[in-house]
């Protein structure tokens, strides 16, 4: 089941740009395991809106992101109680003409949504594997193909990877570009 993103806030407007475009900046994260560290919510700041791909770890984090960008969060395997059941498996929603959908694991994604771009998705977001992962899939004729996006722990990297990791899309005319960003 899809639930519609929750949008905390809604203060910040698309910027229109050159020619009429919208352009945005959204900020993806997952796996905080309850820990936001400080350049997390530093880098959060400028984001028009926020993707939290599960394993949240408390309503806290939820709290101070959603304090800085509209924010769609879904739950993750480690998502229990009260937090667990306020998170939806899996969001949509849609940012300066890009439509996504977020899970915390990516096959939940290829089985729910076989076909992104007949549903007209250009940003598929997933955690879990702790290992930022950037794809893109698919073709669309005059369109970019889907953007299959993992952007690693931002607090709990591995063991044999320690490095915690976010990403960011630009979008720009409704068309994702994205980057990883290591945190330390």
């Amino acid at each position: 089941m899809v639930r519609q993103a929750a949008v905390a806030d809604q203060r910040r407007p698309r910027r229109p740009k050159e020619g009429g475009t919208t352009e945005a900046l959204i900020a993806v994260i997952s796996d905080t395991h309850g820990r936001l560290d400080r350049r997390v919510l530093e880098l959060c700041a400028g984001a028009d809106h926020i993707i939290h791909a599960g394993d949240v770890g408390s309503g806290a984090v939820l709290e101070e992101l959603a304090g800085l960008a509209p924010l769609t969060a879904v739950r993750g395997n480690r998502d229990r109680g009260a937090l667990g059941a306020d998170l939806p498996d899996e969001a949509a929603g849609e940012v300066a003409g890009l439509r996504f959908v977020v899970a915390h694991k990516r096959r939940d994604l290829k089985a729910g949504h076989p076909d992104p771009a007949a549903e007209g998705l250009g940003l598929l977001v997933y955690g879990h594997t702790h290992q930022p992962e950037l794809r893109y899939r698919g073709h669309v004729p005059g369109r970019l193909p889907a953007l299959w996006l993992n952007p690693g722990s931002a607090s709990a990297p591995l063991s044999h990877d320690p490095r915690p990791s976010m990403a960011f899309v630009v979008v720009r005319g409704g068309e994702p570009e994205a980057r990883i960003v290591f945190l330390r």
